[in-house]
């Protein structure tokens, strides 16, 4: 047996609806997402209150996806994958999750010491 027959989950690139629609959520809420590089992890957010699970290569999967269409750009610093929205990404995610213009990432909101 080799190592993928064992774990065919792990090698499926189709990411469910759900998982999607969650991690896109949040990272549009948060306006960036970390996630541990293990593939044997699942990656944790909570939006809302309410929690959420996702197999951390599913995580890859779309973040790949967003970086090879330049919606966010990607960092890497021990051993965890930071990835941040850009204007361009707020702007699909927008329109993805059927959101109003005013509705803006965490990170994209000026502090009040940047409005005066």
């Amino acid at each position: 047996y080799s190592f993928c027959t064992l774990l065919p989950s792990m090698t499926s690139r189709i990411v469910p609806k759900k998982t999607k629609d969650d991690v896109y959520r949040f990272i549009f809420t948060e306006g960036a997402i970390c996630c541990k590089k293990d593939r044997l992890t699942q990656w944790e957010g909570q939006l809302g209150g309410k929690k959420f699970r996702a197999p951390v290569h599913h995580v890859w999967y779309l973040m790949r996806s967003l970086k090879s269409r330049g919606l966010v750009k990607e960092q890497f610093a021990w051993r965890h994958f930071y990835w941040f929205l850009n204007d361009n990404g707020v702007a699909f995610l927008r329109k993805y999750l059927h959101l109003a213009e005013t509705v803006v990432p965490e990170t994209h909101k000026k502090t009040q010491r940047e409005v005066e």
